[in-house]
């Protein structure tokens, strides 16, 4: 059964850090990802999904919003991680897991 999920939903770290991990006997589809500044200066975003980029250092604008649709299936063991850079940039990830 398909339930719907919040992968990381918070500031992103300095650093490339794992957020998600596909847990035992699970599979896990990414949906959405949103990425907001509230910043008065540029930042950018990081997000990677088993260490492929999918947003690779991806410029925000101050006070701007980025939204991707897609739909990426991971697998048992299979990681998000995040970053950023330049500002105080938040990040929402979500979508469905599946056990």
């Amino acid at each position: 059964m398909a339930t719907p999920f919040n992968f990381y939903r918070g500031s992103a770290p300095a650093g490339l850090t794992p957020v998600y991990t596909v847990p035992d006997s699970t599979t896990a589809i990414v949906t959405n990802v949103v990425a907001a500044n509230p910043g008065d200066q540029a930042g950018s975003v990081t997000v990677q999904i088993s260490g492929v980029d999918v947003l690779p250092r991806v410029g925000i604008a101050p006070q701007g919003v980025l939204t991707l649709e897609i739909n990426q299936v991971l697998t048992t063991g299979d990681e998000i991680e995040v970053q950023g850079s330049g500002s105080t940039c938040a990040l929402h990830i979500s979508g469905v897991e599946v056990v």
